[in-house]
């Protein structure tokens, strides 16, 4: 693979032949769109399993019955409980399946589910820029829309006015947040990316110095779970 230039990396998506080399660079990963209902319902997965013919479930190995939906594509989680979780190409259809999938379960058991208060996946995309940051510097350039307070969390948060927010770290970690769409990810990456070039930090490492380690990756992680957490519990229920 060939090391994007900077002018390549600001125009990430206008050259299709370059954006795996580029994402790569980046170490961009995409989350799939994921959507959580309670729908207050008990369901017999066994006897569901045999009304899916495509559908699996293996207790011993999952607790969850496992089954796609097709228009639109998506796949299904269903638990005893009455637990749902979908992943879907976008935030509406993974709810929207859930909603069409429990209503259609309600025929066969009689159950009314309920379908309001979804969760969503809080994390759209993650990614590292190729060097340290200046969040000092970042921050004022943003102002008014970041919120950055050294002394309480070592990031800085970005929103945006169409309320996408990023969450970044000095070091150059990067999380894209409440986002709707593939498509609407990859512009709100195309924005703020010219937006980082500008505030390097003023002391530049060796790129060696700046992969991300075992360690790095694992904190990155807990900070998601932790961003997720919040978020899951600001939803009043």
């Amino acid at each position: 693979p060939k090391t994007p230039t900077d002018a390549d990396v600001l125009n990430i998506y206008n050259d299709y032949s370059k954006v795996a080399d580029i994402e790569r660079y980046l170490k961009l990963l995409f989350r799939p769109f994921t959507c959580f209902l309670n729908t207050k319902c008990q369901y017999n997965l066994r006897k569901l399993r045999l009304c899916l013919p495509d559908s699996t479930y293996d207790p011993d190995r999952h607790m969850a019955l496992m089954t796609t939906y097709r228009m639109p594509s998506a796949s299904i989680k269903i638990y005893a409980n009455g637990n749902m979780y979908s992943q879907a190409l976008t935030q509406y259809n993974a709810y929207k399946v859930l909603v069409d999938f429990s209503e259609a379960l309600a025929e066969l058991d009689g159950c009314s589910p309920s379908v309001i208060h979804p969760k969503f996946n809080l994390v759209n995309a993650t990614f590292c820029m190729p060097f340290p940051l200046d969040l000092e510097a970042l921050n004022e350039r943003i102002k008014p829309n970041a919120v950055y307070i050294p002394k309480e969390n070592p990031f800085l948060t970005y929103t945006t006015p169409r309320t996408i927010q990023f969450v970044i770290f000095p070091m150059g970690y990067v999380y894209v947040m409440f986002c709707t769409s593939p498509y609407e990810t990859r512009q709100a990456i195309v924005h703020v990316l010219p937006l980082l070039y500008t505030c390097r930090a003023p002391t530049q490492q060796n790129q060696c110095d700046l992969e991300l380690t075992h360690g790095d990756i694992n904190l990155m992680l807990l900070w998601e779970k932790e961003f997720q957490r919040d978020y899951d519990f600001s939803i009043q229920w």
